[in-house]
């Protein structure tokens, strides 16, 4: 996904680039000086189990307080249900669908629907996702942050407190020089950019 987006997305002339696919769960593509960056084994980019929040909740890794247990798809589904349990009212429930019927994608449908839960849980798992966000400009000073994957299906409803987010939890003489964009190929990213390090590759060997 973050090579679709840096050879034929939303990337200009960046060189330093990280890409969030932000669905169930939370992963990273990262970019520095145009070249993929994959980590000695392979599995650079987990952001979602960076031990960020001090909670009890368990993460899909076994380890407690993963920024996922907060920031992700799943962290999503889990606050909407526990909402409507506790009494809150959302389109979703007027539909006839009970708590545990209701997935990621039902939650993003109502938002863009204008339902006000879906709207205001959303905008608190972009600030969270802004907390993970800021981690990785203080520490790589990157030139672009893409948020893409289902969730930035919502637009600014994640856009706007991740930004917000950032301005309160990273260096402010670093996230002046970061761009934070909406990804411009959506859900093709992935395959547009599989494609291309195939292509790649390929040519790499003739």
């Amino acid at each position: 996904m973050a090579y679709g987006e840096f050879c034929t997305g939303i990337v200009d002339r960046e060189q330093n680039v990280f890409f969030l696919n932000l669905d169930y769960g939370i992963g990273v593509g990262i970019l520095i000086e145009g070249q993929l960056y994959y980590g000695k084994s392979g599995y650079a980019g987990e952001l979602g189990h960076v031990p960020i929040f001090d909670n009890e909740i368990i993460c899909h890794c076994g380890k407690k307080g993963c920024l996922e247990t907060e920031a992700s798809g799943w962290a999503l589904t889990r606050m909407f249900r526990e909402k409507l349990n506790e009494g809150s009212t959302s389109v979703l429930t007027r539909k006839g669908l009970s708590p545990d019927q209701i997935q990621m994608q039902d939650i993003i449908a109502a938002a863009l629907n204008d339902d006000v839960l879906a709207i205001e849980l959303i905008a608190k798992l972009g600030e969270n996702v802004g907390r993970g966000i800021a981690f990785l400009i203080n520490v790589f000073n990157p030139e672009l942050v893409i948020l893409g994957g289902s969730l930035a299906q919502t637009q600014e409803y994640i856009q706007l407190p991740v930004k917000t987010a950032l301005n309160k939890y990273s260096l402010s003489l670093v996230n002046k020089d970061t761009e934070v964009k909406m990804s411009s190929l959506g859900e093709h990213a992935g395959i547009i950019g599989a494609c291309l390090l195939v292509r790649d590759r390929v040519l790499s060997l003739i």
